[in-house]
């Protein structure tokens, strides 16, 4: 959507725009064939022996596919000529239709990223071989440990997974806001003529109602596009039912959250109580005891509680306002700076508040994180000391929690005011599980002593630890960090303490870049 022809004149094209555009799809197909290939001979040679080797050399240069792909299309986008042919195409249909129709994004956008979404798919096609005969080679082990063995899916199945997962939950509320900004478009076009549509405070107060409109109702989209049913009723059900009524929490429904048993997670979804729902994956249910259950659970219950999805709002209000307080400041007839086109001008201003807001976003996400995990540990405390019975197990399903995570004596603390050894100690073995379950790294990965591919390899596994932790933390500071709160009653304290700085230091940013917009549009006298 940021493509327009100025911007694209102002890079240059590398190319004729058929021959780049031969280039970039070709490119894709090259990659796709490259991992069908590589996938087709590991899932004929990989045995017990070489399993844990062969699964990580995969994954890297999987992982790396993956990072080419996007950005393969942006250079096919700017410089080999598919935006040019998409825009082309795409004026050709407004010719026939009519004026009024050059304001609809939707079909451009479609067109537009099509090929990307495409290759994202195919590379599922091309991993499932080898994908399909490493799940074969863990069920001895699953066996092995006493856990539930599950037949490796079909290549439907695997798709259809993958496809709700990584591309539909994230495109499908993104396609149903520009959906609703065309509509309206379409709407202020009829009623002012269309060259209302192209002023900016139609485009933003179209987009912002869109956004607003399918923001409120997207847990009920996803709800469907995630697969998932109402979680029936039974002992557990009505434990962590019991435990909503008691801190006061209104929901729509807990979900069972089918992902064929390839996911250990859960998850909340939605700002207000008639369309809020929880979410626990099949492979979390199966997989771990009530009481780890019930911690993962409080976790999701403290994000609801601490407001954490208002507070997202709140900082992509920040944000929007201060990209338009940089429009205002730099306007489109600003000369070029330093040499740098203005049309490339556009482009770079908001893709640097973007990669400003990333950052933040990450950090962020990593304090909410932590305050559910606080949250979570206070209310294991609770509901132990209410129940009056303690068993805190040693083991759990077979993985005992590292004894550096575990609170010295795991007793039943007398207040609730801070994370006390019980409430730690439980939550650590909840955040233990999951990580086995998802294979994720508990501990840094340590550093190869020599070898040049030993450390690439590594270098690429730093980069996937480092996209999980940057919005949830690692697991191992997580677990840490509650045994030392639990050590200590004074730090739980000034977490609350920092927390609310943080949520104050949120609210001045907002007023005060509201009252920068307000200032900078009004009229000197």
């Amino acid at each position: 959507m940021s493509w327009t022809p100025q911007t694209a004149a102002s890079l240059g094209v590398w190319a004729h725009p058929r021959y780049g555009v031969e280039v970039f799809l070709g490119f894709y197909l090259l990659l796709i064939g490259v991992i069908r290939l590589w996938s087709e001979l590991l899932a004929r040679r990989v045995d017990r022996s070489n399993l844990d080797r062969s699964l990580r050399a995969f994954g890297r240069v999987l992982l790396a596919f993956r990072f080419l792909v996007p950005a393969w299309f942006a250079l096919g986008i700017y410089l080999l000529g598919w935006g040019h042919l998409v825009h082309d195409g795409w004026a050709s249909v407004v010719h026939l239709l009519g004026p009024r129709f050059e304001a609809i994004q939707l079909p451009m956008v479609l067109m537009g990223t099509l090929p990307a979404f495409a290759a994202w798919a195919a590379l599922w096609w091309s991993q499932y071989p080898a994908d399909r005969s490493l799940r074969e080679q863990t069920l001895l082990d699953d066996l092995e440990a006493d856990l539930p063995v599950h037949a490796p899916p079909s290549f439907r199945t695997y798709f259809l997974s993958n496809l709700r997962l990584q591309i539909l939950f994230t495109t499908v509320p993104v396609l149903a806001i520009i959906l609703l900004r065309d509509v309206f478009a379409l709407g202020v076009a009829a009623w002012r003529g269309p060259a209302a549509v192209k002023g900016d405070a139609v485009e933003f107060a179209t987009m912002l109602l869109s956004t607003a409109l399918v923001f409120a109702l997207a847990p009920e989209i996803l709800r469907r596009v995630l697969q998932t049913q109402t979680l029936p009723d039974s002992p557990l059900r009505r434990r962590l039912e019991a435990m909503c009524r008691r801190v006061g929490m209104r929901y729509r429904d807990i979900l069972l959250w089918r992902t064929q048993n390839n996911m250990g997670n859960a998850a909340v979804m939605g700002l207000i109580p008639p369309v809020r729902y929880i979410l626990l994956s099949d492979l979390l249910l199966e997989r771990m005891d009530d009481d780890q259950i019930e911690a993962v659970f409080a976790h999701e219950v403290g994000h609801v509680v601490h407001r954490h999805m208002a507070w997202y709002v709140v900082v992509i209000l920040i944000f929007t306002l201060a990209l338009v307080s940089a429009g205002q400041f730099m306007p489109k007839e600003t000369p070029a700076v330093a040499g740098v086109p203005s049309a490339l001008l556009d482009v770079l201003l908001p893709v640097g508040v973007m990669g400003m807001f990333l950052v933040y976003f990450g950090f962020l996400s990593r304090r909410f994180e932590r305050q559910a995990d606080v949250y979570a540990a206070r209310t294991i405390e609770r509901n132990a000391r209410e129940r009056s019975e303690v068993r805190l197990q040693s083991s759990v399903d077979g993985a005992n929690v590292p004894s550096e995570f575990r609170a010295p004596s795991a007793s039943l603390s007398s207040s609730t005011s801070h994370v006390g050894e019980y409430g730690a100690t439980v939550f650590a073995s909840a955040l233990h599980r999951v990580a086995l379950m998802n294979n994720i790294p508990v501990r840094p990965r340590r550093r190869p002593r020599r070898g040049l591919f030993k450390r690439a390899g590594h270098a690429v596994d730093n980069v996937v630890d480092a996209l999980h932790n940057w919005l949830h933390g690692s697991i191992h500071h997580r677990m840490a960090y509650l045994r030392g709160l639990s050590a200590d009653p004074a730090a739980t304290h000034r977490f609350d303490r920092f927390m609310i700085a943080l949520y104050c230091t949120l609210l001045f940013a907002l007023f005060a870049c509201a009252a920068f917009v307000v200032a900078s549009s009004a009229p000197l006298k």
